[in-house]
């Protein structure tokens, strides 16, 4: 249990400060703990990896408050693009949903940047984070059976 809830501290400091490497952090807990189930260590992992992209997902939502940003934002070139996204993820949840999913589980568009995209556009943050969370979830389990089939 100690160690659940060490991974799951990790999760949410690594989701906040990227030098800290949650693939490189769970592969040593696995391969030095065979007692650790597979799937409980990645969703784990994975739920303290959402809770520390939700920091950047509300962040994110202030950031046309800044100054920088808003003059940037005010080129239309740059408003049309919003727009254009904006018009994909409001009122649908399936298809910022799927986004959300592809990038938690593939890495792209990377995880870290879409909790910002998905901030700044207001996607939905039940459908941000439950997507987020089955997604680490499956990448962190496929990763741990990489790792087990080389340490075992």
């Amino acid at each position: 249990m100690k160690l659940l809830l060490l991974t799951l501290g990790f999760g949410v400091l690594s989701s906040s400060i990227p030098v800290f490497n949650m693939e490189a952090y769970i592969s040593v807990v696995y391969a030095s703990n065979g007692k650790t189930h597979v799937l409980a260590l990645a969703a784990v992992a994975s739920l303290g990896q959402n809770i520390g992209k939700l920091v950047w997902y509300y962040a994110s939502r202030g950031a046309f408050d800044v100054p920088w940003i808003r003059k940037r934002m005010g080129e239309p070139k740059r408003q049309a693009q919003l727009e254009r996204w904006r018009h994909q993820v409001e009122g649908r949840p399936v298809f910022s949903g799927a986004l959300n999913f592809v990038s938690a589980a593939v890495g792209f568009p990377p995880f870290f940047v879409m909790a910002m995209v998905a901030g700044t556009l207001r996607m939905n943050v039940v459908v941000f984070f439950v997507t987020g969370l089955l997604g680490r979830t499956l990448f962190f389990w496929a990763w741990l059976v990489g790792v087990g089939l080389i340490v075992h």
